[in-house]
């Protein structure tokens, strides 16, 4: 089948200029003014962009529904994340829901969402880390104490979308090993940002971003998760794997279930391509020590 590449391109010109416009809209509605230029995800799912109400800036953000992306991605995840306290984040002040009634997407629910602006600047808007990141100290030891603080939200064992047979089938499709339920007996859960990479994390004060997959998960997920976007600069990743949360038996499996998530993801054509090697042969040692 041949890819019509100009027609793509039309698509995604067209997508980019109706979130624009629904992000103008919802400016409108709040009563926001739109100060900066539009920073789209790279779905073109969501789109966001500075704003003012006349006395401070704030993030103003437009999200359209996507079945695809449900349940991963909670409609209220950003908003419930509120509730999270000792952790550094943008705060959701005024929200609205409504119905596109034009042509294009017509019927589909958006909501958009005003935010605290998060101080600095995003760490590697790819997600992925390519070289030295420069983080102080005191940086490090904010990330520490915040993963500490929302492991400690409560747990609502409702949202964690399989989490064990997920892996089971990873393992078996990547690694061609077969893990018995077993293992996972008496897994430690906690509450994780649950999409924990470079693009969500700013400095040179730390500000964790994105908060709509939030969720239960093995104890440690969100350091595995940073570590295998971290694999490309060694001295950061080995960081990471230091942690003592990667070094239980829960954080030997929740390492896994991220490795076997990227995995799923090679090929795709973004950095984490370059990190084939290195999650495949974590990976690998992590099966069989759990394996026997």
């Amino acid at each position: 089948m041949t890819i019509d590449t100009d027609e793509i391109a039309q698509a995604v010109a067209q997508r980019r200029v109706w979130l624009q416009g629904q992000l103008d809209a919802a400016a409108a509605r709040f009563g926001l003014k739109r100060l900066g230029e539009v920073v789209n995800t790279f779905d073109l799912r969501s789109a966001g962009a500075p704003a003012s109400d006349g006395e401070r800036a704030v993030w103003l953000r437009v999200v359209v529904e996507d079945p695809d992306y449900q349940p991963a991605c909670r409609w209220d995840g950003n908003v419930e994340a509120n509730a999270i306290t000792g952790v550094p984040k943008p705060e959701v002040l005024h929200w609205a829901d409504w119905h596109h009634t034009d042509s294009y997407l017509t019927g589909r629910r958006l909501r958009g969402e005003v935010m605290t602006l998060a101080p600095g600047s995003t760490i590697a808007p790819g997600g992925v880390l390519l070289d030295d990141p420069h983080l102080s100290q005191s940086w490090w030891t904010d990330l520490s104490a915040a993963l500490d603080a929302l492991a400690a939200h409560p747990v609502t064992m409702n949202h964690e979308l399989g989490a064990v047979r997920y892996t089971i089938n990873g393992v078996r499709n990547h690694f061609g090993v077969t893990l018995s339920e077993r293992i996972f007996a008496g897994l430690q859960w906690a509450t994780a940002h649950a999409d924990l990479h470079w693009g969500n994390l700013r400095g040179p004060k730390l500000c964790i971003l994105d908060w709509e997959s939030w969720r239960p998960t093995p104890a440690g997920y969100d350091a595995a998760t940073l570590y295998c976007n971290s694999l490309l600069h060694e001295p950061t990743a080995q960081r990471i794997r230091a942690m003592p949360v990667l070094h239980t038996r829960t954080g030997h499996i929740a390492l896994l279930f991220a490795i076997c998530r990227y995995l799923w993801t090679i090929g795709e054509g973004s950095d984490l391509d370059h990190t084939e090697k290195h999650l495949r042969c974590e990976g690998a040692n992590l099966v069989s020590q759990l394996a026997h």
